[in-house]
């Protein structure tokens, strides 16, 4: 890249220039930089710039161009996948799509993009099939423990070495036993595994418990998991609380075992004084449209449009002008 100063306004402007870079030198006194090269017929170029840009290269990797060799999909001279300027995310193979770096070298923000394209079009393909292998998960009737004195289960884990690595668990664990309203106290490797799931539920109704504690990570991510093992149960899915002793304790204080371990105290101590206080929540179901509407009758919106509708949806397409195709019409 080759920045230059022009014109009476001092307008920059910039050229890209693919070459081998030898050197760089700073000016002394003037800020500008040296820059000697070798361009593409291998002779050394030397020039005075105000500013430069240096870009690596990226290659396919070999893995990459076994995959698509493996799934049919053609590749161009750079082994990358080959696309339609249209439909940048359609390979040469029906039914299998392409996103982010394995079309083309892109950042971040495309590739994002281009994901939501590729799942929308495959989306589309599938609508037929949606919901026809949907099977409705049974559970029990709820049991009704309004009357009944808090017994709270707390299920502290390892999560590998993730919490196990920092904090002490057993001492957690005889710590939570002390606890006010616990009727039990365990620890598992992985508590959000599918054998750890079936060993909770059995705790759960060997030791009546109507609350439950784990221990772990964030709820953001597993949250949904325990309560569906409490609705396993028969109790209510709200009827759950969890402490955070991954995210925002060992992953934190790394190296500080024993301030961690106190902090982890101070965390499940905070939860179980909360799951007593829990109460039985109703979930409200509320109806959804299946109707969509998209602003803008662009490329973009007129693509949104199309994809909506070939998943099934009914679409209203809303444009300000008398014409669609927005910037593409001029």
């Amino acid at each position: 890249m080759r920045s230059t100063i022009c014109g009476p306004k001092m307008r920059w402007g910039s050229v890209f220039v693919k070459a081998r870079v030898h050197t760089v030198d700073p000016i002394r006194g003037s800020g500008d930089l040296r820059i000697r090269y070798v361009d593409d017929d291998g002779v050394l170029k030397e020039e005075i710039v105000s500013m430069v840009v240096l870009s690596v290269g990226v290659k396919a990797p070999n893995e990459t161009v076994e995959l698509a060799r493996r799934l049919k999909i053609g590749l161009n001279k750079y082994n990358f996948a080959e696309t339609a300027p249209f439909a940048p995310v359609e390979t040469s193979r029906p039914g299998v799509y392409a996103c982010g770096i394995f079309n083309e070298p892109k950042d971040i923000p495309s590739s994002v993009m281009e994901a939501s394209a590729a799942a929308s079009a495959a989306a589309g393909r599938l609508a037929s099939a949606r919901n026809t292998c949907t099977i409705a998960s049974r559970v029990p009737e709820e049991i009704d423990v309004s009357g009944e004195p808090p017994r709270v289960g707390v299920f502290i884990c390892n999560c590998g070495i993730n919490i196990a690595g920092v904090v002490d668990i057993p001492a957690v664990q005889a710590y939570a036993e002390t606890l006010p309203h616990v009727a039990f106290c365990g620890q598992n490797l992985f508590t959000c595994s599918q054998d750890s799931q079936e060993r909770m539920k059995e705790l759960i109704r060997e030791h009546r418990l109507n609350r439950v504690v784990v221990a772990a990570c964030s709820p953001k991510t597993h949250e949904e998991i325990f309560m569906e093992t409490l609705e396993a149960c028969g109790l209510n899915r709200y009827l759950f609380e969890m402490a955070n002793i991954r995210n925002q304790n060992s992953w934190v204080h790394a190296g500080e075992n024993v301030s961690a371990t106190e902090k982890a105290k101070d965390l499940v101590r905070m939860a179980v004084a909360r799951a007593a206080t829990l109460k039985p929540l109703v979930q409200s179901r509320i109806p959804v449209n299946h109707r969509a509407l998209v602003v803008g009758g662009g490329v973009a919106g007129m693509n949104a449009a199309l994809s909506l509708g070939d998943q099934g949806f009914e679409v209203v397409l809303v444009e300000k002008e008398k014409e669609l195709e927005g910037f593409a019409s001029g």
